[in-house]
C-alpha cells in the first residue's frame, strides 16, 4: 500500500464530545445498520459529525482505556 499520509503540523484539541443513543442509519450502500452518531467539539469550536458502529464505538473505548492506563 503506497499512500502518501500528509500532515500539516496543525491538530486540534478536543473540547466536547457527544454520543447519540444507537439509531438506525442508512449505510454507504443503501442498507440499513445501527449506529451512533458521535459529535466532536474542538477547543477552536469547529465542530466534526460522524457515525460509529457500536463494535468500532468499543474498540475505541478500550483503546482509550489502554492509552490513559499507561
Amino acid at each position: 500500500m503506497d499512500q502518501e499520509e500528509s500532515f500539516s503540523g496543525f491538530m486540534p484539541m478536543v473540547d466536547q464530545i457527544k454520543l447519540s443513543k444507537e439509531m438506525t442509519m442508512l449505510g454507504s450502500q443503501g442498507e440499513l445498520v445501527k449506529a451512533h452518531g458521535m459529535t466532536i467539539v474542538t477547543k477552536d469550536g469547529s465542530e466534526y459529525v460522524f457515525s460509529i458502529d457500536p463494535s468500532d464505538l468499543m474498540r475505541l473505548f478500550f483503546l482509550t482505556m489502554r492509552v490513559l492506563e499507561d
